[in-house]
């Protein structure tokens, strides 16, 4: 079919359906016009090389619920043809192209494989020495933009890349953990644990890809022991059964197994029951201001009390405060980790934590 020439030639526009009124302000103020014919749609004339911008401009502008219920067309037709309403019938869900323009670095870190790691020291508040580290996920592109691990996450969860973000990352950690401990402990004496944040939903169903990193670990000398599989996120689990398979094959290996934000978004009850693990990371709304505060007293006392029982080591995460410190090593929380111990470092470094302490305090 060949199309009439007025067509061809007509101005290309950007059509937006916006879902609510804070939506139609948003296009007002990003140069957006009513169409004379049907006032709920709004276009803008664009050139092709401007599109990418443009819709970086409406992600940023709208809220998630806007992009995924608004719906955009790009057509040549004129504005007071009737083929415009047509072609809004099948017309997609804005948040269909936004997430791509959005998340366009993501796929670029995927694809050029962009990502370092920032180690923060996990304190034995008994001892006073650093017994793990943290591996905490970055990304810096070409461009210069850096990116943390919650808008790593974020953006697979958007994406849907959930499962290759977790593979990519894990192999990259893996090979930087070999790094760090050739290069800064060499003794296997004093070889921390390195704690590696994983995805539930991503280390499900895919057996495979998990045999894979147990042989990269053997393969680069790193013992199983010295890696604990964080669950970092928990989104709503595919399968109960298959995670606490997976978990039991993890383990039967020699990786340990830990739990995040408990007593945040994660319950209590349904981990220590259903996954046992070796380890539990006491969420910071929990943890902040733990020394002023009666009621967390009493629930930090409780939960203490049941892991110990169940031989579960507990980690205090958010640590910011010498008090906060002092409470939780003096009602014999095993591990801690926080600002006002120590920030990630590019570079592991042994500390104690009594010297740490002094410099915070002077």
């Amino acid at each position: 079919m060949v199309c009439p020439v007025s067509l061809l030639t007509s101005p290309l526009k950007l059509i937006i359906h916006p879902n609510d009124l804070d939506a139609s302000h948003c296009l007002h103020r990003l140069g957006f016009k009513s169409v004379p014919s049907v006032p709920q749609l709004f276009y803008a004339a664009v050139e092709g090389s401007q599109l990418s911008r443009l819709f970086l401009q409406v992600s940023q502008a709208f809220s998630d619920s806007s992009l995924t219920r608004s719906r955009y067309c790009i057509t040549r037709s004129p504005l007071d043809s009737p083929a415009l309403l047509v072609e809004f019938l099948d017309a997609p869900s804005l948040s269909t192209i936004t997430d791509s323009v959005k998340y366009a670095w993501f796929l670029q870190v995927l694809a050029k494989q962009q990502l370092f790691f920032n180690y923060q020291p996990i304190f034995d508040l008994q001892q006073g020495q650093v017994v793990a580290y943290e591996c905490l996920a970055r990304a810096l592109t070409d461009q210069g933009q850096s990116f943390n691990g919650q808008q790593l996450i974020d953006a697979a969860l958007c994406m849907d890349l959930t499962r290759e973000f977790d593979e990519l990352a894990r192999a990259s950690c893996f090979q930087a953990i070999a790094q760090v401990l050739a290069a800064h402990f060499t003794t296997p004496q004093n070889r921390p644990w390195f704690f590696i944040n994983v995805l539930p939903n991503a280390i499900t169903g895919d057996f495979q890809s998990l045999e894979h990193s147990f042989q990269q670990v053997l393969d680069l000398g790193v013992s199983p022991q010295q890696i604990v599989f964080e669950l970092t996120e928990v989104e709503v689990l595919a399968s109960q059964l298959e995670l606490r398979q997976v978990v039991a094959e993890l383990r039967r290996w020699g990786f340990r197994f830990a739990i995040d934000d408990l007593c945040g978004s994660v319950s209590t009850d349904h981990f220590f029951l259903e996954f046992r693990p070796d380890v539990i990371k006491l969420d910071r709304q929990l943890i902040a201001g733990c020394s002023r505060y009666h009621l967390k007293q009493i629930l930090l006392k409780s939960l203490l009390q049941s892991a110990h029982e169940l031989g579960v080591t507990v980690l205090a995460e958010g640590l910011e405060t010498i008090e906060d410190i002092d409470f939780c090593r003096e009602l014999g929380v095993d591990y801690g980790q926080g600002f006002g111990l120590a920030l990630p470092e590019r570079t592991p470094r042994l500390k104690s934590l009594e010297s740490l302490k002094f410099s915070n305090a002077g």
